[in-house]
Order: C-alpha cells, then structure tokens, then sequence
C-alpha cells in the first residue's frame, strides 16, 4: 500500500518540502534503506511542481538524509541528528574544503553586490528585502532547514540581481556545496545570531545603493562565517 503524504496548501516552496519529508523519515514514516515516493507521486501527493521536488532532493541528499541512485530513486540514508559533537566533527572534516571554497564567497560576492547596486531592478531588490523579513522571522523559530533555505536564497538573490550571467553559474555552484554547511552551521544558535546584524546591514546599503557600505558588510559577514567555523574546530 502506497503510503499518503498531506499536500501542501499554500505556496510550494522547496524548504517545506524538505522539512516534509524530514519530519516522514524522522518520525519513522520512510526507514532507514526505505524507498521514497517517486517524483511524479510527491508531485501529486504534496501538490508542488517538478522542480521543487527536484531541489528537495538536491537538499535532502546534500543533508545525508537521503541517497539518490541513478534509474532506481531516493532511499533513506539515516536520521540527521545535528548534535553539537557531530556538527564540530563535521567541520573538523571539511576544514579545508570550506576554507577554499569561502576564498572563492570572498572574491565574487563583494563584486556581485557591487554590481547589484549598479545594475539591480526595484524588483530584485524587494525581493532580497522580503527574503530578509522572511530569514528575520526563521531566526525566531530557530528553524534549521528555513534558516538554512533563505540563507542560500538570500545570497543568490544578490548574486543574480548582478544581472552577470557567469557569476550566477558560478554562486549556484557554491551553493550546492554549501547546502550541509548551512544546515549544521544554524544548527548552532550563535551562528544563527552572528548572521543577522550582517544580513540587515547589507540590505540597508542595497536600499541606500551604498557601494561602500554594502562591499564592506558583506565582506564582514563572511569574515564573521570564518570565524564561527573556526570556532567550532577548534573548541
């Protein structure tokens, strides 16, 4: 018997997917080794497009909750269990890959931002304001995947809103490394905290098309990134 998932009654976007279907495999729903529905089921089942179920499983997969074998589907991998002692492990891990890859954040998002204020439509720069509103609310839920989620919209909004194709290519391929490191990274609540001075800070350069303001607050925040990483490993 095919088991039924409620759907998703108002907007469809990726995160509420993603803590959908988090919550079926921590509850027990879907076991560890279990098949997942197939795309065109959690379409129908959750009300949501192709898409969207498509990043889910980017996400879910990034998180090491699930694994996606090629012509066969997604199976359960394990139960995330973000404890601070598996967080600090997971960091001492990928050290020296973050290291690199927040060297590449430093070099193209304070250009993106810069050119963010030059070339930006109202448009895309309401929709990093929203996004931020939206982050400012995940923080006091202290909701991991959300926080994680608009994060990542958050920083690719400005990277697009540069409105330079090769670095959009570029900021969704740092994006897709940095899935895990977001998720554990809010998992702790510290960090949660240092991101939000910086995001507002940012947002209100954008607003005030502040080049210099912007450039340095969001150089700061990624310096404050490194720090924070550097804390957990070393503590």
């Amino acid at each position: 018997m095919k088991k039924r998932i409620a759907r998703i009654e108002k907007i469809s976007i990726t995160e509420q997917v993603v803590k959908r279907i988090e919550e079926l495999i921590r509850s027990g729903v879907f076991t560890v080794g279990e098949k997942l529905p197939t795309e065109m089921e959690l379409r129908e089942q959750l009300g949501v497009g192709r898409s969207t179920i498509r990043e889910a499983f980017r996400v879910l997969q990034a998180l090491g909750l699930i694994e996606l074998r090629p012509g066969k589907g997604a199976f359960v991998k394990k139960i995330n269990d973000n404890t601070y002692e598996t967080i600090r492990n997971w960091f001492v891990e990928k050290e020296a890959e973050l290291s690199e890859l927040m060297e590449v954040r430093m070099a193209i998002e304070p250009l993106a931002i810069k050119l963010a204020i030059q070339r930006a439509t109202p448009k895309q720069i309401e929709q990093i304001k929203e996004i931020h509103e939206a982050f400012k609310q995940a923080v006091k839920k202290f909701d991991t995947i959300e926080l994680a989620t608009l994060d990542e919209s958050f920083h690719q909004a400005i990277i697009e809103a540069s409105n330079n194709g090769l670095l959009m290519k570029i900021g969704r391929l740092i994006a897709d490394a940095f899935v895990e490191y977001r998720t554990r990274s809010f998992a702790v609540k510290e960090n949660v905290s240092h991101a939000l001075d910086p995001h507002e800070q940012i947002v209100k350069a954008l607003l005030n098309r502040d080049v210099k303001g912007a450039v340095k607050g969001l150089q700061r925040h990624l310096e404050i990134s490194l720090e924070d990483m550097s804390t957990v490993v070393n503590q």
